[in-house]
């Protein structure tokens, strides 16, 4: 901890070092001094024989006994507690030497206090109905520009600070009240309006947290459904490759039942030709011409006709119908809940 510069009308500082008193000693004439500073002193007056006091010169024919100063040392170890105000603290307008950090200030002193020079306003009379505030940098404005006197009255036309003097003047007539008392109530109104402020703020927050929820919720909801239409397809697509791997393994039916189709369209032609052969032989009278005939016609009457089933060709009708069926399902169902989803 810094000490003090030293100051003549400060007797907590050592005559002879200039600081504040370490372990500190008094002698018989009522002079305070560090216990080492004033025995190095003494130590140099040994061949004397003569032991003065440093300040006033008052000679001791025996070295004095000295014992250390309780009520000063206690004293000196609560102002080293203290702190030194800082560059953004409000300095206390009686320290001299290095300033303490204020803790009060004055309205009617128009000064700023540490912890050790705001006593007097709490044990004396004359300081007991000052009014003290915590310690403000700002004391100027606490008093009027025009008759420096303290701004202790409010003016509620005017909805301003004035001081008594302001009263007597311009401000005569007007309705007005302690400025502590106007403060009370401006307070008290604003109390309210906090709390108004804070259910608002509670509620917002409560909708903001909502609405934070829906998003989520969309969100998650539109990753789940590209999650599930991204199944569906690699499902659409996996059932794809395997009708097309069916269809190509038909393939080869496919060709037979070509060649099938052609030998059935032949003997669609043959028939159709030894018909027109029997045709006059049904309707003719004449059976000389009908038995010359008729040899020839037996030779195709024992005709057969040989018919293949390629039945796994005629299910491919029904696979149609199914997937045409379920496109529809699949179509009914999106629109049902794509359909809840933006309502």
């Amino acid at each position: 901890m810094a000490q003090f510069c030293f100051d003549a009308e400060n007797t907590l500082n050592c005559p002879i070092c200039l600081n504040l008193l370490t372990d500190p000693v008094t002698t018989s004439c009522g002079h305070s001094y560090c216990m080492d500073c004033i025995e190095r002193s003494w130590d140099q007056e040994v061949y004397k024989g003569v032991y003065s006091c440093p300040k006033c010169r008052t000679q001791f024919n025996q070295r004095p006994t000295l014992s250390r100063s309780t009520v000063l040392a206690e004293i000196v170890d609560g102002m080293n507690q203290e702190d030194p105000a800082g560059p953004e603290d409000v300095q206390c307008d009686v320290c001299k030497g290095r300033k303490l950090k204020a803790i009060k200030s004055c309205l009617v002193c128009l000064a700023s206090y540490c912890q050790s020079h705001i006593q007097p306003h709490y044990e004396s009379e004359a300081f007991r109905k000052h009014k003290r505030v915590n310690a403000s940098s700002n004391l100027q404005q606490q008093i009027c520009p025009q008759h420096h006197k303290a701004l202790e009255i409010y003016c509620q036309d005017d909805q301003k600070c004035i001081c008594v003097v302001c009263l007597g003047g311009q401000h005569s007539g007007h309705k007005t009240v302690s400025a502590a008392d106007e403060m009370d109530k401006k307070q008290e109104e604003l109390k309210i309006k906090q709390k108004d402020f804070l259910q608002k703020t509670k509620d917002r927050e409560k909708r903001v947290q909502m609405l934070k929820k829906a998003v989520e919720s969309h969100k998650a909801a539109v990753q789940n459904s590209e999650r599930i239409f991204d199944e569906l397809i690699s499902f659409i697509q996996k059932r794809q490759a395997e009708m097309r791997e069916k269809i190509s393994a038909q393939e080869k039916e496919v060709q037979e039942v070509e060649n099938h189709i052609q030998t059935l369209e032949h003997e669609i032609r043959t028939l159709q030709k030894d018909n027109n052969t029997l045709e006059p032989l049904l309707h003719t009278e004449d059976h000389i011409h009908f038995f010359q005939n008729y040899p020839s016609c037996s030779e195709f009457l024992s005709y057969t006709i040989l018919l293949r089933d390629f039945n796994n060709l005629l299910k491919t009708e029904n696979v149609n119908k199914s997937l045409s069926e379920l496109k529809e399902q699949l179509d009914k169902i999106c629109e049902k809940h794509m359909g809840r989803k933006s309502v």
